[in-house]
């Protein structure tokens, strides 16, 4: 299977992410997203433990316009 990028979120209205959109069409929800990461279907992503003892996602810095989910673009 082709591996995909993250490349636009949906934040709920708190300013959580909720969702992403991958390169390909493909919509995440944040559980589904931390599977396709662990799975290595995401490149762009990976997996970190928070202070709080659960699994965070975190972008990775490719030098591309997709190295920050701050600075993606919104669905």
């Amino acid at each position: 299977m082709e591996r995909e990028r993250i490349v636009k979120v949906r934040r709920d209205n708190h300013g959580r992410i909720v969702e992403f959109m991958t390169d390909k069409g493909s919509v995440y929800d944040v559980e589904m997203a931390k599977e396709a990461i662990t799975n290595d279907l995401i490149t762009n992503a990976e997996l970190y433990k928070g202070k709080d003892g659960l699994m965070h996602i975190k972008s990775l810095n490719d030098n591309t316009i997709y190295s920050s989910f701050d600075e993606m673009e919104e669905f």
